[in-house]
């Protein structure tokens, strides 16, 4: 269950309310609807179930506590971060990746 935000935007786009132009312009590129879902789908999930999700392609982090799933699909930008506190999501975002790869 997610617990905490570390962001209001993020928390809107689960709650499903209307983003402010700012806030839509921050996540160009997102399809908002498919990280609604990637949301839903992490308030519901265990650990267990993210694992057996493949599609999601969670995993921890480098050099940090932080996990990450897609947050559209593996050739978006976009991820959907957060951190485990007794089996609860804290401090959840998404962030918008660099290409490490050039």
């Amino acid at each position: 269950m997610i617990r905490s935000f570390t962001d209001q935007a993020t928390e809107k786009i689960f709650r499903g309310e209307k983003l402010t132009r700012k806030e839509e312009k921050l996540f160009g590129g997102l399809r908002i609807d498919k990280a609604q879902e990637r949301l839903a789908v992490l308030n519901q999930a265990t650990e267990r179930d993210l694992l057996t999700l493949q599609a999601l392609h969670y995993h921890k982090l480098h050099g940090d506590s932080r996990y990450s799933i897609d947050a559209n699909s593996r050739n978006s930008k976009w991820r959907i971060t957060f951190a485990w506190a007794n089996d609860e999501l804290t401090d959840v975002e998404l962030v918008e990746i660099e290409d490490t790869h050039s």
